[in-house]
């Protein structure tokens, strides 16, 4: 690869760490997650700066080649490249030539010889002149995509109802719905009444600063003790684009949990534990950023 494809590689990597900030902050703004919560997706993101460390040159380091893993917080021994990132003077111009959306290709030009055919040509009066460089399409197409409001799989923050189930934000994987078709409801704001939700959840059990733990385990049997008509409350996912702004919300309503399904253990991986929590919910309503659900009867 050439240096503008190296350049382009790590830009992305830089602004995926990016969209990870953005998202911790969009959570702060709209006050998701606890303290303890926020601290530990804090020491996630830690990782992947560390990751993104790793993908560079260990021949930049400016003082100590040795250093293996360097923090981006250690700006004594970290290497030339993330020093500069975390230099206040500089960040608006590493912000700018890092940012995803700027094109790589827009400032290689290629000066070429004036080749028209003449009859008797004098090279000593050949003169260089730029060429209309056409961008690839594919840079084209990124250019788009980087500037549309695209929605992607992972950009979303899970909200359980924290009194009746403690889990945190970040340790959802993923999640699944399912409608269920009722053409006979008149609310303008459900999408077919009713339906089925699956949310993967990777297994975890800590403990807590008053000396309790949390069990994932432990909070399904409870919830499975619990009657099936019991509404749990609303579970709600925000979805968010890659600058972590909200661009609208999935409300699920009066969430019931149903069940649970998870794999067992086995010696032949070392893959995270995933657990699917069931539920059924009333309604589905999305919100828009500026919108919240409102009361029964004025809808």
């Amino acid at each position: 690869m050439d240096n503008k494809e190296i350049l382009y590689e790590i830009a992305l990597k830089y602004n995926t760490l990016k969209m990870y900030e953005n998202t911790l902050e969009q959570m702060k703004k709209n006050g998701v997650g606890n303290e303890e919560s926020l601290s530990k997706i804090e020491g996630e993101k830690n990782v992947a700066e560390r990751e993104l460390v790793e993908l560079l040159n260990p021949n930049l380091s400016s003082e100590d080649t040795g250093i293996k893993n360097p923090s981006i917080e250690e700006t004594k021994h970290c290497n030339a490249f993330v020093k500069a990132l975390n230099d206040e003077s500089k960040r608006g111009v590493y912000k700018e030539l890092y940012d995803i959306r700027k094109n790589f290709f827009d400032n290689i030009t290629k000066p070429v010889k004036d080749d028209s055919p003449v009859k008797y040509r004098d090279e000593s009066k050949d003169v260089l002149k730029e060429a209309e460089y056409k961008k690839p399409t594919f840079a084209d197409v990124q250019d788009k995509i980087s500037n549309s409001q695209w929605i992607s799989y992972s950009n979303f923050i899970v909200e359980f109802p924290k009194k009746e189930i403690d889990i945190d934000e970040w340790r959802v994987s993923n999640f699944y719905y399912r409608n269920k078709q009722n053409s006979s409801c008149s609310s303008n704001r459900c999408t077919n009444c009713g339906g089925e939700l699956e949310i993967a959840v990777n297994d975890f059990a800590e403990k807590r600063e008053d000396g309790t733990y949390n069990i994932l385990a432990k909070t399904i049997k409870k919830l499975e003790r619990t009657s099936k008509a019991h509404v749990l409350g609303n579970i709600y996912a925000n979805i968010i684009n890659n600058g972590g702004d909200l661009l609208y919300t999935m409300c699920f309503e009066n969430c019931r949990f149903v069940g649970s399904d998870a794999d067992g253990f086995t010696y032949d991986s070392v893959e995270l534990r995933k657990v699917i929590l069931k539920f059924d919910y009333d309604e589905l309503h999305i919100l828009a950023p500026n919108e919240e659900l409102a009361p029964k009867e004025y809808r």
